[in-house]
């Protein structure tokens, strides 16, 4: 629920604020002042070996809207660490900040680039290519333009169960909500703030690529190609004032009742920032070749092993939800420690198959009259993927403070060792009342989960299995879990007819998942173990399709359909 408000000293945790008599400004015009300059050049050492070589500055500026007075952002206080600060912080009007704007213009953005390629024997049938380069990117908008959420001239206020002792708010029908009163001046509830970094970097990533190509025969080439990429600073979310932090961070006191968090003057702080990395290696080999026998047929066929790891995927969340699907985190599942998330990406595909032949059908193409134009320059093209899974976590949200909020919620620990991972050949349910199988099938059976109370330190406050640690040992790690593997194959047939010299009708005509093969896909809401206290953990899949829970928390729409085309050009 979020409501604008205007007031005094945003500091001060006991401002009063007074109900505009005119509507707030909701619109931003935000823009940035972005340059970027580069230098190139090829150098060719023999005539068999050729080197570029360059450089690429760019500068991101800092975001701002046309009346800056409307930016407001968070700003951290005195403090030795980082709780300390955002204790001490305060929200303040940017262009008056500690920064003079929403956060600190971040330099030195140089990116070089080289590369290479080689004719190893002279005569142009076997090659080695590699490069090398730094590339950056600015932080984007979902990120950074939420800071219009922040006071003075707005506030977002989240209306939940006391965590200090106040009531919550009530919910009415007053368009006022939290902030109704019949004199026009209120006490500014707890608002949840969205918090850039003041000290955020610009998202790098360093990339390297080696080829080697050999001509097999005429048309037909084989390859092997390396890549890989290692990213820093990536844009990050972080709970900053979880509830129970300012017992565990701060140490606070706690009467066995009410939690606080590090900085009560505020409910949730989401901290974007840059502390996140990654790392990716892949090797494919490709054998490519064009007009077979002069037959028409060509063919593509790549396979591919790699391995992408980070400690998160996307700048939200994991690929369970965190939020979306009442599962997983919101970022890190300790802000602190970003490494306790080190795992498989969410979208690391293991192996991967593509296959792709194009027929242009030789009959009737250098005919005449009307049967070229029917019969002739017609071109069928498929292609066939198959893939092994992608990996998940599974959580508890058992002993987690936080888990409504979407952060804070620990990875299952399982009651005893898990010995299987993987039940085998999935097995089918069925339906209890008809006894028909259903689309859904077991794929993972786990131990029972260990829900075991807390135990206690800090004056009675929960410090095991919880929000914040220490976490047990034999934790599993972030997607120590793989879901089933998935093909698919699509077609497509092309027609160009020739009207005139300068008209021409195309045809074309698509088939996606010309066989009505459904793949399956994790069941997100079967990843808590919550939900299993007491019997052994089960994880099932579901078939693609629309309204499908799956584990990336979107829906996969594997109906077998088609489209039609035509395109006139002149």
């Amino acid at each position: 629920m979020s409501h604008a408000v205007t007031g005094k000293s945003i500091a001060d945790p006991s401002c009063t604020l007074t109900l505009p008599a005119t509507p707030p400004s909701f619109a931003r015009s935000y823009r940035y002042n972005d340059w970027a300059a580069y230098l190139e050049d090829s150098w060719r050492l023999t005539p068999r070996f050729t080197f570029n070589y360059g450089f690429r500055y760019e500068y991101y500026g800092v975001q701002h809207n046309d009346n800056q007075n409307l930016d407001s952002n968070f700003y951290f206080g005195s403090g030795s660490n980082f709780f300390q600060q955002i204790r001490n912080g305060s929200v303040q009007i940017a262009p008056r900040s500690p920064v003079g704007g929403l956060w600190n213009p971040n330099y030195g953005t140089i990116g070089p680039r080289i590369g290479f390629a080689y004719d190893i024997f002279g005569d142009g049938k076997t090659s080695i290519r590699g490069g090398y380069g730094i590339s950056y990117e600015r932080n984007f908008g979902n990120v950074t333009f939420n800071v219009i959420q922040n006071p003075p001239a707005y506030a977002s206020v989240q209306i939940t169960p006391s965590t200090t002792g106040v009531a919550p708010p009530v919910v009415t029908t007053d368009n006022l909500g939290p902030f109704a009163g019949s004199n026009g001046t209120v006490l500014l509830r707890p608002s949840s703030l969205r918090h850039v970094n003041q000290n955020i970097n610009t998202g790098q990533t360093q990339f390297a690529s080696l080829a080697l190509e050999r001509q097999l025969a005429r048309n037909t080439v084989l390859a092997f190609e390396y890549s890989g990429a290692h990213g820093i600073h990536l844009y990050d979310i972080a709970a900053s004032n979880p509830v129970g932090g300012g017992q565990f961070y701060l140490g606070d006191s706690f009467d066995g009742t009410d939690f606080t968090r590090v900085n009560d003057q505020y409910s949730g702080i989401n901290t974007r920032g840059s502390n996140g990395s990654s790392h990716y290696s892949a090797l494919n080999i490709r054998l490519q070749t064009q007009n077979l026998h002069n037959a028409g047929l060509s063919l593509v066929t790549n396979y591919t092993w790699a391995h992408s790891t980070d400690d998160l995927s996307s700048t939200f969340s994991d690929s369970t939800g965190g939020g979306s699907n009442g599962i997983g985190n919101l970022g890190y599942l300790n802000p602190r420690d970003p490494r306790l998330d080190w795992g498989s990406s969410d979208y690391d595909i293991r192996h991967r198959v593509v296959v792709s032949p194009i027929w242009e059908i030789p009959w009737f193409k250098n005919g005449t009259g009307w049967k070229r134009q029917t019969a002739g320059g017609w071109t069928l093209v498929g292609v066939f993927t198959a893939r092994t899974g992608v990996p998940f976590s599974v959580f508890d949200t058992t002993n987690s403070l936080n888990a409504n909020a979407g952060y804070g919620i620990p990875r299952y620990v399982p009651s005893s060792p898990i010995t299987n991972h993987n039940a085998g050949t999935p097995a089918q349910q069925t339906d209890p009342n008809t006894g028909l199988p259903i689309n859904q099938f077991t794929i993972l059976t786990l131990p029972v989960p260990n829900s075991a109370p807390f135990t206690t330190s800090l004056g009675g406050f929960p410090v095991a299995v919880s929000d914040f640690g220490p976490f047990p040992a034999n934790m599993t790690g972030r997607n120590a879990f793989r879901g089933p593997g998935a093909w698919n194959f699509d077609t497509a047939i092309t027609k160009a007819f020739a009207l005139t010299e300068r008209l021409k009708l195309e045809f074309r005509a698509e088939g996606f998942n010309i066989f009505n093969h459904h793949n399956f896909y994790v069941n997100a809401l079967t990843l808590d173990g919550a939900s299993f206290a007491g019997i052994p953990l089960t994880v099932t899949a579901l078939k693609g399709g629309l309204g499908t829970n799956n584990v990336s928390g979107t829906n996969h729409d594997e109906r077998r359909f088609g489209q039609f085309a035509l395109r006139l050009t002149f």
